[in-house]
């Protein structure tokens, strides 16, 4: 009973100043607005916790919990010792002082540390409670969303209404960066940089140059994978910032010169081919056992390889699983999330005004982070239950690049959704 009631205690405190915080420093949401978006987000949460329970019997989200229970303990009793993991001798010491293996000892455990350390402090709040950690861990993770929309209600103020659908309540999305995992964390630090660097291209401050480092940090440490995919695209949308130029030149630029780098260091001897991570990645996943797995051919050193499985992965990771083969709950709506990409994919391919769609270098950000990261999901995983989470954030970049500016969905949902003076 008393877990209850401090669930719903902190439910309802929080949301109101939250709801507070959201009214002076994001937009003006009506109360109804917050707490729609807000328990939406906290109830998938809750539910992703409570699939993989009942389920799955527990994956890394239940194992980070039932670790930080004795992490309090530890940081309570001995908070100098609960610290020492974050310290870098300690990393020293486990690769035997070699800097360079101790730096990426370091990069590759962090992720694990900050969720089961992070729980321990949230463990202080909840009385070990599970669902309470889930709570708090969306009160602190969503300014994500709640900046990528501000963000996009400045640039475009008429898609409001389509933009507050897209960032906040597509189902699946919010499930997977609901969970207590990285997506959450992830899409924080990403539009933390989106958000601070259109705002330094205005206002030059050194804030904001911290926003933006904090931000390159914490992907560098909770998941640098995608940091890798990201820095190219976010280093485009800050050069077309800067030289005030809304159009793809730097993207185009930046991409097709990657592009040839990636290539012709396919034709050098196989240690020194940029497709050596991706192997090495490929051959982890591949050590892994799981239920469900789609075909992924081995990448091997040399350019044929990767041309070969490039269609083989682009079709695992944005257009599987096919409606045909969902064989339970969570395959059945991812099915459904690529009928709904490839739906916004025709309407773009025929729409007339698809130049004047995408005519902001934020929509090409969008655009050209989530297809290279879909390529390198593909590429690397072939695991179905891990390719839908991990392409959560490339889908939701991927759908309001197609149907932001739908300009069916941006009458009718702008009056319905809200009233602009």
């Amino acid at each position: 009973m008393l877990t209850y009631l401090l669930f719903f205690f902190y439910l309802f405190s929080g949301t109101i100043l939250l709801h507070i915080l959201i009214r002076r420093n994001i937009f003006k949401f009506s109360i109804y607005q917050t707490t729609t978006i807000l328990f939406f987000k906290i109830f998938m949460g809750c539910l992703y916790g409570w699939v993989f329970l009942h389920y799955y019997g527990g994956d890394d989200t239940w194992n980070y919990f039932s670790e930080s229970k004795d992490q309090t303990g530890l940081l309570l009793r001995h908070p100098l010792q609960f610290i020492h993991e974050f310290l870098p001798s300690y990393s020293l010491k486990m690769t035997d002082y070699h800097y360079g293996e101790a730096i990426l000892f370091y990069i590759d455990h962090f992720e694990r540390w900050f969720m089961i350390k992070g729980l321990a402090f949230l463990n202080l709040l909840s009385g070990k409670n599970y669902y309470i950690d889930v709570l708090w861990f969306e009160f602190l993770t969503i300014p994500g969303s709640l900046l990528l929309f501000k963000l996009l209600a400045k640039e475009f103020p008429f898609r409001i209404g389509v933009n507050f659908l897209l960032v906040f309540f597509i189902p699946s999305v919010i499930f997977w960066c609901s969970g207590i995992r990285a997506e959450a964390l992830l899409l924080l630090f990403m539009v933390l940089m989106i958000y601070n660097s259109q705002a330094y291209a205005r206002k030059p401050g050194a804030l904001k140059v911290f926003g933006i480092l904090a931000g390159l940090l914490g992907m560098l440490l909770i998941r640098y994978q995608f940091l890798i995919f990201f820095l190219p695209a976010f280093l485009a949308f800050s050069m077309s910032l800067r030289k005030k130029e809304n159009s793809s030149l730097y993207f185009k630029r930046i991409y097709i010169l990657g592009v040839l780098i990636f290539l012709a260091s396919l034709f050098l001897p196989p240690a020194y081919q940029l497709s050596l991570p991706a192997q090495h990645a490929q051959e982890n996943f591949f050590r892994l056992q799981g239920n469900t797995r789609y075909p992924l051919d081995t990448l091997k050193p040399g350019p044929l390889s990767f041309i070969r499985i490039l269609p083989q992965a682009a079709a695992n990771s944005i257009l599987r699983p096919y409606p045909w083969e969902g064989k339970s709950m969570l395959q059945s709506i991812s099915s459904v999330d690529v009928l709904f990409i490839i739906a916004g994919l025709i309407y773009f391919i025929v729409s007339p005004l698809r130049r004047e769609q995408i005519n902001h270098p934020i929509y090409w950000l969008f655009l050209f982070y989530s297809i290279s990261q879909l390529i390198g999901i593909g590429l690397t995983v072939p695991f179905p239950g891990a390719i839908v989470r991990y392409r959560s954030i490339a889908f939701l970049l991927l759908a309001l690049f197609l149907y932001a500016g739908n300009p069916l969905l941006q009458r009718k949902l702008r009056n319905w959704i809200f009233k602009l003076h």
